[in-house]
Parts: C-alpha cells; sequence; structure tokens
C-alpha cells in the first residue's frame, strides 16, 4: 500500500476515533454530568430560598425555581401560631388542640429525642412516634367545625407578576384526543404547562401536567466544564495517533539519514547494513532497497580500493626496504674489503703478504656484486617466492663463512648447533637470516661468542656479552633504532629482517636473556613435513 493510501485510511481511522469519543461522551458521560449538576442547583436553590426567606420572611423578592410548589414552613418560638408561605399564599396555621400544642413545644425546644439534641434521625423517630396521634386527633373532624384542631388562615397572593406568558401551542394527537401546551416564564425560569383532553362515550378526561422548560444555561455550564477533558483526550488522541503514523513514515528515513552520516564521518563502509522495515510495500521499503543497492555496490567498490591501496602501500614499503637494504646488506663487504686493502698498504703484521689477501679482497668484491645481484634478485622475487626444501644450517655456514672476516677481526666465536629442513623461499630465508648474524656481529663485543641454533620449526642466533635496553625492546623492529648511539646509519636490520619476516610468514621474536640477546625466527606458515 503506497503513502497516499496510508495516509487517507489513517485520516479515516483517526476521523473514527473521533467519532466515537464524543458519541461516548454524549451518551455515558454528559447525563451523569446533567443529573449531577442539576442535583448541585436545586441543592443551591434550596439553600438561597432558606437563607432569603430568614432574612425577609417573605418570597417577594425572592427568585423561586418552580414557584408554583415551593413553600416555607415557620415556627415561632411563642405562641400558638405556625406560619407557611409560597410565592402565591401565606397562610396563618391558628393550633387548638392541646396535644398538638405540647408536640410544637417539643419540637421548638429540641426534647424530641432522650439527648436533648434534635438530628435528622432522631426527627424521623419523633414524628413516626405522632403519627398515630395525628391520625387519632384528626380522624373524623370536621374541617369547618369550631372543634377541628387547628384554624387555618389563607392571604393569597397575585402571580400576575410572577408569571407571564410566552407561548401557547395546540397538538392534535388524534380524533378523541387535543393537546393545549402553555408556556409561562417567572424572568429567571421557563414553564410549561400540558393540558391533554379527551373524550369517551360517558365522560369528558382531563389531564394537567406541568413541567420546568429545559433552558440552555442549564446545559451550557457543564458543556464547559467538559471542554478541557475534551480538548486535552482529543489532543492526545491525536499526538499519539500522528506520532505513531509519522514514526512509520519519518523514523525509517532518520535511520537511513543516520546510517549515511555514522558512514561518512567513519570515511569507510564498515557499518552495519541498513535495517529494513520487514515487508515493507510502500515508496519507503523502495528506498530502502535501491539504498542497499547502492550502499552494498559502493561498500564493494570501497573494499576493492581498499585493497589496491594496501596492496600499493606494501610495494611502497617493499621499495623503501629495497632502498635501505641494498646500502646496509653492501656495508659488510666494503667494510671488509678496506680492512683488508688498509692492511695491506701499511704492510700491517700478517696483511704484508699481499699475493695472500689480494684474492680476498677479490672474494669480497665478488660478495658485494652477489649482493646487488641478490638484492635486485629480491626485488621481483618478493612477488614470487619459489617454495623449496632448505637446509637451515647449510644455509647457516654459507652465511658464518661471509662474515668470517668481520668476527676473527673481534675475535667472536661463533657456534652452529643442530639442523633442520624447512619448506620455504631460501633466498627470503637467507636475507632473513644474513641480517640477524649481520646485527649479533655489530653488536657482539669482542671475544665473546655467538650461538646459532636450528631446528625444523625455528632458528635462533644468540649472540653474548650484550642487551637490549628493555625501553627499546618495543621498538627494535622500527628503523634506525639501535642501542648503540654513537653509530649512525645503524638501525635496519632487525628492520628489513622484520619486513621479508612478514612476507613469508615467519614469526620473529627478540628477547633479553641472562647475559645475551636472542633472536628467534619461528617457521610458523611452511614447515618440512
Amino acid at each position: 500500500m503506497g503513502l497516499r493510501k496510508k495516509t487517507f485510511l489513517y485520516s479515516v481511522v483517526l476521523a473514527l476515533i473521533m467519532i466515537v469519543f464524543v458519541i461516548g461522551y454524549f451518551v455515558l458521560m454528559l447525563p451523569s454530568l446533567y443529573v449531577d449538576y442539576v442535583l448541585n442547583s436545586n441543592l443551591e436553590s434550596a439553600v438561597e430560598i432558606q437563607k432569603g426567606y430568614m432574612e425577609e420572611r417573605s418570597y417577594d423578592n425572592l427568585t423561586v425555581k418552580n414557584p408554583s410548589s415551593v413553600y416555607t414552613l415557620e415556627i415561632p418560638n411563642t405562641g400558638d401560631e405556625v406560619y407557611l408561605a409560597g410565592k402565591f399564599f401565606k397562610a396563618t396555621v391558628e393550633v387548638r388542640n392541646e396535644e398538638l400544642l405540647d408536640f410544637l413545644n417539643q419540637i421548638r425546644s429540641g426534647n424530641a429525642s432522650d439527648s436533648g439534641n434534635l438530628d435528622g434521625e432522631d426527627f424521623t423517630q419523633f414524628v413516626a412516634q405522632w403519627r398515630d396521634k395525628f391520625e387519632e386527633i384528626f380522624a373524623g373532624q370536621n374541617l369547618i367545625s369550631e372543634n377541628f384542631p387547628i384554624e387555618i388562615k389563607m392571604e393569597p397572593k397575585s402571580g400576575e407578576q410572577v408569571y407571564k406568558g410566552e407561548y401557547s401551542k395546540l397538538h392534535t394527537i388524534s380524533g378523541d384526543i387535543i393537546v393545549y401546551e402553555w408556556g409561562v416564564s417567572d424572568g429567571n425560569y421557563s414553564y410549561t404547562t400540558y393540558v391533554a383532553m379527551g373524550r369517551t362515550q360517558d365522560a369528558l378526561i382531563i389531564t394537567v401536567l406541568p413541567t420546568m422548560t429545559p433552558q440552555m444555561e442549564e446545559i451550557t455550564p457543564i458543556v464547559m466544564g467538559s471542554l478541557p477533558m475534551i480538548v486535552a483526550v482529543i489532543f492526545l488522541v491525536v499526538l499519539v495517533s500522528s506520532g505513531f503514523f509519522s514514526g512509520r513514515i519519518v523514523n525509517p528515513i532518520i535511520r537511513l539519514a543516520n546510517h549515511a552520516e555514522s558512514a561518512g564521518i567513519a570515511g569507510h563502509f564498515e557499518t552495519d547494513e541498513f535495517a529494513f522495515v520487514s515487508d515493507r510495500k510502500d515508496e519507503i521499503g523502495t528506498l530502502e532497497r535501491n539504498l542497499q543497492e547502492l550502499y552494498t555496490r559502493l561498500r564493494d567498490s570501497y573494499e576493492e580500493l581498499e585493497c589496491k591501496n594496501h596492496m600499493l602501500e606494501e610495494e611502497n614499503e617493499r621499495r623503501e626496504v629495497f632502498l635501505r637494504a641494498s646500502s646496509h646488506q653492501l656495508k659488510t663487504p666494503i667494510a671488509a674489503s678496506l680492512l683488508l686493502v688498509e692492511g695491506m698498504l701499511n704492510e700491517v703484521g700478517k696483511y704484508k703478504d699481499t699475493k695472500t689477501y689480494l684474492p680476498e679482497v677479490k672474494q669480497q668484491l665478488l660478495s658485494m656484486r652477489k649482493i646487488v645481484e641478490d638484492i635486485l634478485y629480491l626485488n621481483y622475487h618478493a612477488k614470487d617466492m619459489q617454495q623449496e626444501d632448505v637446509a637451515v644450517e647449510v644455509l647457516a655456514q654459507e652465511l658464518v663463512r661471509a662474515y668470517a672476516v668481520q668476527a676473527e677481526d673481534k675475535k667472536l666465536q661463533v657456534i652452529i648447533d643442530g639442523k633442520g629442513i624447512v619448506q620455504t623461499d631460501r633466498e627470503m630465508l637467507k636475507k632473513i637470516a644474513d641480517n640477524l648474524l649481520s646485527n649479533a656481529v655489530q653488536y657482539t663485543p669482542e671475544q665473546q661468542k655467538i650461538v646459532i641454533e636450528i631446528s625444523d620449526t625455528k632458528l635462533s642466533m644468540t649472540n653474548y656479552g650484550v642487551t637490549i635496553d628493555e625501553e627499546l625492546l618495543p621498538n627494535v623492529f622500527e628503523p634506525f633504532v639501535s642501542s648503540d648511539g654513537n653509530r649512525k646509519g645503524r638501525g635496519l636490520g632487525l628492520y628489513v629482517a622484520a619486513y621479508y619476516s612478514r612476507l613469508a610468514g615467519y614469526k620473529l621474536k627478540i628477547e633479553n636473556i641472562e647475559n645475551g640477546v636472542r633472536a628467534g625466527l619461528y617457521f610458523e606458515k611452511v614447515m618440512a613435513q
């Protein structure tokens, strides 16, 4: 269902809810509120009439609801007379019977109950006790007889100033019944009297029904008093309904916007995929699916670019290492050649025998050429390593012979212990071990020893008489980090070894031991079976 249809359906449902609420209010709540209001109004009217009569002792200036049925009984504190007053009359009742006078005196003195305090319940019991006495007193008495227990004097009042005619209607109900409707008002309230007349075969039947006419002023306060509740309920229903409906529309869009914003802030596509509202068939569902497809394509393109960038970064790092390794690897044979040439030129000791040591110089020069060839080869070989079974101890012996001059000059003892066959790229392993041995020969003090331990799973070189500062250990594989602060151009050996170890899949670890440093190369990726 599209958003247009959903909006229309929402409007219809909201209108139905409002209709049900309004009908429920007028059917269920308004009648009870009206009854409660009328009862309270009648109570207030009774209190006002009572207070007004107590002050005026007359109905002349009192506003009375339904004056034809309201009257007040006045019992003076002394005497044998009581007064009955209304809007249209005032009657004086003289009590002639002694028993009735005793009844009045008990009421006046408040002795109608045993406790002396006359309340509602006691008065009811008091009247019940006298009911039979009244029947006995008035039974068989003639109203106009001189011996009648009471004498009534009526003072009628004109009602012309009370009621004013408003309208009259005649209703023909059927052929034998007509109803005369007469409306009057006392200035504050309106009254309607119905006189129904009908004729039977033997008589004329007349029925009189006086009523109070309902007024708008009676219902208006109830409606006005209910307006805050009605407005609050309608506002709450509209707010909740609109919040739910707008949430169904806006929340997915907000979620999509927040997701796109988080991806933009992060600068990558590693955030979660869009969370769809299940089975949405409207325009928002189409938007979500299209965005998800776009997001998937962008993420795939981004990951592809990231992979290529990573490969380029590795290639740049490899080239940087290649340049650094070129100079670093050439230092050893150059230093050996210079040492031999200088000794022969100065005819120092055994180096006087030039025929013996010139071949050594040539050998060092050939070694330099070999290093250059190897480095150029590694520039290509790092991309295409060849796996083969390599005898690690044979490789170690080759390296020891290459460093024989430097080791002999420092009177170092180099020991090879163990054997091992590893399936790996020989040239890559050789470059790693060469850098480790070069580093060991360079930093081992004179007359100390270097121990090379070999197995099928590892190659370790331990040089004694030296340690690495604990502060430097975490950074020993960084370029130009060295424990010897007096040398320049140092600190590349372990960096180059670590780089080639990562390419070959090895684990290289440097640690201090008792009176020495151990460099362990662990063949975790490829091992001989």
